[in-house]
């Protein structure tokens, strides 16, 4: 006699069926079976909708059969095969066009489903869309990789920073003073820049930060004017310090070492075949008579060389009678005119 299930039994199955499936058509990854012909026989509805399908249309038909590149289609009969002759799931990331939303990346894993024999009877696989995971690890690759640039830069600058402030000291203590108000003065430039994300900066954050030290809360002492313009990482770190090393000669010798001194500090922009002229001013006014040094300092090598090479353009100081002038004139690209 045949044997017959019971209809409890037969109810109950078909419930675990409709569960199964209401699971297998909510989830977003894409699951689906092969057969031993590397054909599907199942296709959940995320499969069928990335390749803009309906079952009847794709289910028994290959990879190569329902247009997957020939590569494509190679690569997984040959992952199928190996499914199938091991009895071990393969697991790899794929590129696929996604029928409205265009190529995305695919993790996916191919593991075998054994049948009462023990043998392999079949190949389930379920995929899932790794895009934006993807380009985030490789966003974070491109941060660490720049980051540590920058931290090397930064190293050197300080290294060479110390070593000439030392050089130019006259004791300890006036040495220590020197780099840290140098190094307050590259943190804060750094600090502006990590609010950006490291983009860039705008000129009137970096000089508002600059002066913020010397602004007195009854007396401006800084008239500062310019359009808004944004500069890259590395063109303002070399303003900010060349700012500081200009306030502080101010604070020691110029405007800003008496009650009346003023400085203005203006930038303006002019049209040029390969982008932009930004020109920057700083004029001091109001102080003690200006000569020029007999000697060249740190601060004044780093706003006339320094600038020059972080720049890509022109810097110079002027010592007139009436008070200290630099003009820095130098190109922005395209992209940041």
């Amino acid at each position: 006699m045949d044997h017959v299930m019971p209809l409890a039994d037969v109810s109950a199955t078909a419930a675990k069926f409709r569960l199964y499936e209401a699971i297998l058509q909510a989830t977003p990854d894409l699951m689906y079976v092969f057969d031993l012909q590397h054909r599907f026989i199942y296709a959940n509805g995320a499969l069928l909708d990335m390749w803009g399908m309906t079952a009847e249309q794709a289910l028994g038909k290959t990879c190569l059969e329902l247009g997957y590149e020939p590569w494509h289609a190679a690569m997984h009969d040959a992952e199928i095969d190996q499914v199938i002759a091991t009895g071990q799931p393969v697991r790899g990331d794929v590129p696929f066009p996604h029928t409205s939303m265009g190529v995305r990346i695919y993790d996916y894993i191919f593991t075998p489903v054994f049948g009462p024999d023990g043998k392999v009877e079949a190949v389930a696989g379920s995929t899932r869309d790794v895009t934006d995971r993807k380009h985030h690890e490789q966003h974070m690759r491109l941060l660490v990789n720049e980051l540590n640039h920058r931290v090397k830069n930064t190293l050197a600058l300080v290294q060479s920073m110390t070593a000439q402030t030392l050089r130019g000291s006259v004791d300890a203590q006036d040495a220590q003073d020197r780099i840290e108000a140098r190094l307050m003065a590259l943190s804060d430039a750094h600090d502006i820049l990590t609010r950006q994300n490291w983009k860039g900066a705008s000129i009137e954050d970096i000089v508002r930060a600059a002066v913020a030290p010397y602004q007195q809360d009854d007396v401006v002492r800084f008239g500062v004017s310019g359009p808004g313009v944004v500069l890259d990482p590395r063109r303002a770190l070399a303003l900010a310090m060349a700012l500081h090393e200009l306030c502080t000669n101010a604070v020691k010798y110029g405007a800003l070492s008496v009650a009346d001194g003023r400085v203005a500090f203006q930038w303006t922009c002019e049209p040029a075949e390969q982008g932009t002229t930004l020109t920057l001013t700083w004029e001091e006014r109001g102080g003690p008579p200006v000569q020029a040094p007999s000697r060249r300092g740190f601060g004044s090598r780093l706003v006339e060389r320094g600038l020059k090479h972080d720049l890509g353009g022109e810097s110079q100081l002027f010592f007139e009678p009436g008070g200290v002038c630099c003009r820095i004139v130098m190109p922005l690209p395209l992209e940041l005119a």
